[in-house]
C-alpha cells in the first residue's frame, strides 16, 4: 500500500517535469534579453512546525540591507530566514512579431549567484505564440 502511493507521487512528479520540458521546448524560444531595471527586496520569514499545523511568519518587503540588520540586531527578528523578492525587467525582441516587447521576471534569487543590473544580458526563454510572454530559463 505504501509503495503503490509512493509510486504515484514519484509517477506524477516525473510527468510534471516532463510536461515542463515538453512546454518549453514546443512552445518557448530561448531569446537574449536585456535588462532594463531591477528591483531587490527582502523579507524575513520563519517556519514552525507542530504535529498537524504548519505556521508561517514574515515582515514586510524592505530593503535588503535593513532586513539583514534586523536579523542580526533586533530581538524580535532573530532565528528568522533573510529570504529575497527579485523583480527583474527585461527588453527582448520577440519571436512571434520580430518586435520588441517588455516583461517582468519574479525571481527569488539572481541566477548563478551573481547580481544583475541594468543593461547586462538575460536569456529568456519567449513565446512562439504570444509576444508579451516569457519564461525564466
Amino acid at each position: 500500500m505504501r509503495f503503490g502511493a509512493i509510486a504515484i507521487i514519484v509517477v506524477g512528479a516525473a510527468g510534471i517535469a516532463i510536461y515542463d520540458q515538453y512546454d518549453k521546448s514546443a512552445n518557448y524560444q530561448r531569446v537574449d534579453a536585456r535588462i532594463s531595471g531591477v528591483s531587490e527586496q527582502c523579507y524575513l520569514e520563519k517556519v514552525e512546525r507542530g504535529v498537524i499545523t504548519k505556521t508561517t511568519w514574515t515582515s514586510d518587503l524592505t530593503r535588503c540591507e535593513i532586513a539583514e540588520l534586523l536579523r542580526k540586531e533586533h530581538p524580535k527578528w532573530q532565528g528568522y530566514d533573510l529570504k529575497q523578492k527579485i523583480e527583474v525587467k527585461v527588453v527582448y525582441v520577440s519571436p512571434v512579431d520580430g518586435a520588441p516587447h517588455q516583461s517582468s521576471l519574479q525571481m527569488s534569487y539572481f541566477p548563478n549567484g551573481k547580481p544583475l543590473r541594468a543593461g547586462d544580458v538575460l536569456p529568456v526563454l519567449a513565446s512562439k505564440s504570444k509576444a508579451e510572454k516569457t519564461r525564466t530559463i
